[in-house]
């Protein structure tokens, strides 16, 4: 019976034990199941924070309930209980906010989200992730504090939350990360002081938290990561001292302490790191000199400590122990000494960085032996080349195939200009001798570096021409040939330089025009030809170039007028056309970004344009020494930036703005406007102000003008018809009435101080006027005429027989003339208180004066008609040719000096004004006269009503 037993019982068991695995089966397959779903969900909701974003992100159509999620893009499973272990949707431009349900993909072991433009916090829920090794949200825009939950992620080994904007301090619970190799912070906002836990992290390979606002001292027990490779600070606010301690990281190969506020000595335990590669000291205040172990570690591929206060001598023996040395960046140091030779043995240096230092002595030739160099800067030391020979450096350097870079400016070369540089390498790309005393001229094989984009040899002793071949250096963008002196016209070659983007040829002696194809070069951004010798007017195709924003043309002798074409350069800085030529109206343009804009000592005349006001960035505006009249524009109050302004020296006439910059304003900005009034401090005629009595004189003066013009025509009407005498007569009948004072030329130019422009009073198409003082004291104005002006000699000879013949106490007195073959000159009565416009809108006529004014011209005119047996027709009467003495009697000028000051003389009408002979009653030119002394008393009259409303 036991026999049968057995059997029973063992079959019996395993059918249970069958059945019981099968149950568990099945409920493993229902969990793994449901909890796959889970994973599901927790994506999609990641996947509609994304889709609010943009429907048409690379999940919208990937990420389908009808395929396994194990298949989704950016997913992977583990095989064993096949739930989501992998998230990675590494660029792929998704937008959006992190979800919480995030926290549900319980078997994630990496996390990666770089490269996105996620934004928010990061949810408290991630903490859940206890499987995570690495989270990876670099690149993004996620913003707040650090959380610190991440310090319960303990198997944590990689932490990426770089590129984003996290602010404040590092939470010190992420220093119990025991298992962390990577933390990578760079690039954020954080701030305070790094927790010096960093012994609590003894697997640490990695720490970048450059480009934040760490301060304080380096932690301490960083020096105690020993298994550290990499350690970068940079761009941060760390202080203090760098201890020698950094010598026991010797596992590092990276160490970039750069742009931070170290100081002291460093450390020679440096010399400790045996397999550092790079080592980046930049711009900190380390002082003394750089320990000589450094030179000696063999695995060195970049040694970089520009902008410190290091000192002392290379060593003589650098580059023996640095076979792998690519790049030594030691520029803006107080180093001194010589170059060594010896750094030729580092074969492998590809960048030579010793800029602004004060390395003195040869340029070593054997440089020439460093074949795979690219970029040799020495600039700012006082390094010299041998035998004053150029050439043989440029010939030994010329085994540098891969050179792109030359610069040896701002040293003390003192050479010649080698005629041939054709032995440099092709690729060169910059090529800067700017300041190293270099003479002699440009060598015509430049063009043979098409590969030019840098070419400065400014502020040397150049001479000679530009050569046509700079023309085919197509890529060239900077050419900086200014403060030389080459001369000669400027090649239209010069155009082809369609990707030049500055071009500075100021202060030299450069002749000629610029060339109509200037705006070829579409790309130029700044131009500077001030301080040449230019001439002819500036072509209207410089105009075109609208995306200049400098332009500095001052100094040359360019004429012709301003292009209203200056408009539609919208980007416009600074323009800077003073000491030219230039004449015409000033053109109306409100170019809102311009700076600075100078025409000053000029030509110009006309108004101020009222659109000067909307140049709402303008600091400095110089309008002195033209033309210029009317008022000064009260919109110019709204430049609230402006900081200096001068329009000394002009015809301006009216009140002086009070509002805005004109405030801080002194007089020096409204010397030589006599029409000008405004507050004392300016150093001008007060503004009158209207009182109650001048209003009668509204009523009085328009009776007592009518008057005068009514006698005054009755007069001329009886004149006319007592007038019958022919040309031939009248010549015959003129004497002269006195007998000119003799004066020379030598006297001329001693009253003027050899014509000094200090002098100059007036200019116009017939020529200059100079205030001068003869020998006995005597003030006079002196008419130098323009002989190359058509008709000149015979204007001239018939202006000298009018005025020998004409005397009147109310027309201009001439003293004497000089003429010559190559020189003719009127001496004049000087008139010190300038011409009548003037007066009328500086409100200081009284009406006594105005009448007085009005007779004076009256009786000049009435003398001219009928005072003679011939009369002569002024045709140009105008209140600025009528000139006031020092006891304000007016008096007739046929070309005053006001009105050279204002209009250039016409031929024609020079010929009408000076001739001789019979006039007919009621001619032509006498209706012109009478019409123009009516608008001249109607002006008068009519000034004087205005300024009493």
């Amino acid at each position: 019976m036991e026999q049968t037993y057995f059997p029973t019982l063992f079959y019996v068991t395993a059918l249970l034990l069958i059945q019981y695995c099968c149950m568990q089966a099945s409920l493993a397959i229902n969990s793994a199941a449901t909890n796959i779903t889970t994973d599901q969900s927790a994506l999609l909701a990641l996947k509609a924070r994304i889709d609010s974003y943009n429907p048409n992100n690379v999940l919208a159509n990937n990420w389908s309930t009808n395929a396994p999620i194990c298949n989704w893009i950016g997913i992977s499973c583990g095989s064993r209980h096949h739930r989501v272990t992998v998230l990675n949707l590494a660029h792929m431009r998704l937008e959006g906010t992190i979800p919480s349900h995030l926290g549900n993909l319980s078997f994630l072991v990496n996390l990666i989200m770089r490269n996105n433009s996620f934004h928010g916090s990061l949810p408290p829920e991630l903490a859940r992730l206890h499987r995570l090794r690495v989270l990876h949200f670099g690149s993004n825009k996620l913003n707040g504090e650090i959380p610190s939950w991440i310090g319960l992620l303990t198997r944590l080994q990689s932490l990426f939350l770089n590129a984003n904007s996290f602010t404040g301090s590092m939470p010190s619970m992420i220093f119990n990360l025991s298992s962390l190799r990577i933390l990578n912070l760079q690039s954020n906002k954080l701030s305070g002081r790094l927790t010096d836990k960093f012994d609590n992290l003894p697997n640490l390979l990695a720490i970048l938290a450059d480009e934040n606002e760490f301060h304080g001292a380096v932690p301490s027990t960083l020096y105690n990561c020993k298994q550290l490779q990499i350690l970068s600070l940079y761009l941060n606010n760390f202080s203090g001292r760098l201890p020698p301690q950094i010598g026991n990281l010797t596992m590092l190969t990276q160490l970039f302490l750069g742009y931070n506020n170290l100081e002291g000595a460093i450390p020679r335990e440096i010399g400790n790191l045996q397999n550092l590669k790079n080592l980046s000291l930049i711009h900190n205040n380390f002082e003394g000199p750089i320990p000589l172990e450094i030179f000696n570690i063999s695995t060195i591929q970049m040694i970089s400590m520009p902008m410190n206060r290091l000192s002392g001598h290379l060593p003589s023996n650098i580059g023996l122990f640095l076979p792998n040395l690519h790049q030594l960046y030691l520029g803006q140091n107080q180093l001194s000494g010589p170059i060594p030779n010896s750094i030729t043995n580092a074969s492998q240096l590809t960048e030579l960085y010793l800029t602004k230092n004060s390395f003195s002595g040869l340029i070593p030739k054997s440089l020439g032996n460093l074949r795979h160099l690219q970029v040799l800067n020495l600039p700012v030391n006082n390094l010299t080349v041998d035998s004053s020979e150029l050439s043989n450096l440029f010939f030994d350097l010329s085994n540098c195939i891969y050179l792109k870079s030359l610069d040896l400016s701002n040293n003390p070369l003192n050479v010649i200009f080698p005629s041939s540089i054709g032995n440099l390498s092709t690729s060169l790309q910059r090529f800067i001798l700017e300041n190293c005393k270099i003479k002699g001229n440009i060598p015509t094989d430049i063009g043979k570096f098409n590969n030019l984009n840098t070419l400065a040899l400014d502020n040397n002793e150049l001479t000679g021409s530009l050569p046509a071949t700079l023309g085919k250096l197509y890529k060239l963008q900077v050419l900086y040939l200014d403060y030389n002196k080459l001369e000669g016209p400027m090649p239209s070659s010069i155009c082809h330089l369609k990707s030049l983007f500055e071009l500075y040829l100021d202060d030299n002696k450069l002749s000629g025009h610029i060339p109509t194809c200037i705006n070829n070069l579409t790309f130029l951004r700044r131009l500077g030809f001030s301080f040449n010798q230019l001439s002819s007017t500036i072509p209207l195709s410089l105009w075109s170039l609208t995306d200049l924003l400098e332009v500095n043309l001052s100094s040359n002798s360019f004429s012709g007028s301003l292009s209203w074409k200056i408009e539609d350069m919208k980007v416009l800085i600074k323009l800077d056309i003073s000491r030219n030529q230039l004449s015409g109206g000033m053109p109306s343009f409100s170019l809102k970004d311009m700076v600075y804009l100078s025409l000053a000592r000029n030509q110009l005349e006309g108004s101020i344009p009222e659109s000067f006001g909307k140049m709402v960035s303008l600091v400095h505006l110089d309008l002195s020494h033209n033309n210029l009249s009317g008022e000064i524009p009260k919109s110019l109050e709204a430049l609230q930036y402006l900081k200096f302004l001068n329009v000394s020296f002009n015809r301006l006439q009216g009140e002086i703005p009070i509002e805005g910059p004109f405030v801080n304003l002194s007089a020096a900005s409204f010397l030589s406007n006599d029409a000008l009034c405004g507050a004392p401090k300016l150093q001008v005629a007060p503004c009158k102000e209207v009182h109650h009595h001048q209003r009668i004189l509204m009523y009085v003066l328009p009776i007592v003008g009518l008057t005068i013009l009514v006698t005054f025509f009755v007069i001329v009407r009886k004149r006319w018809r007592k007038v019958n005498v022919i040309k031939s007569q009248v010549v015959e009948e003129l004497s002269p009435l006195a007998t000119w004072k003799r004066i020379s030329h030598l006297e001329l130019q001693q009253a003027t101080e050899g014509f000094n422009p200090d002098n100059l009073i007036g200019k116009g198409s017939f020529g200059f006027v100079y205030k001068g003082t003869l020998s006995d004291g005597m003030d006079v104005a002196i008419k130098v005429l323009n002989l190359e002006v058509e008709g000149a000699f015979k204007s001239f000879d018939i202006e000298c027989l009018v005025l020998r013949n004409i005397r009147h106490r109310n027309l201009v007195k001439i003293i004497s003339a000089c003429s010559s073959m190559n020189f003719k000159a009127f001496v004049l009565e000087y008139m010190p208180n300038g011409n009548l416009e003037t007066w009328l809108y500086n409100r200081c006529l009284t009406m006594l004066q105005r009448l007085n004014i009005m007779t004076n011209i009256a009786a000049a005119l009435e003398y001219l008609h009928y005072g003679l047996s011939a009369p002569i027709i002024h045709c140009d009467l105008k209140p600025s040719n009528v000139l006031l003495d020092a006891e304000m009697v007016a008096h007739v000028a046929d070309f005053g000096i006001a009105k050279l000051l204002d209009d250039g003389d016409s031929l024609t009408r020079t010929m009408t004004l000076a001739s001789m002979g019979y006039m007919a009653p009621d001619s032509p030119e006498e209706r012109m006269d009478m019409k123009t002394v009516s608008v001249t008393l109607n002006k008068i009259k009519s000034k004087f009503l205005q300024d009493t409303e």
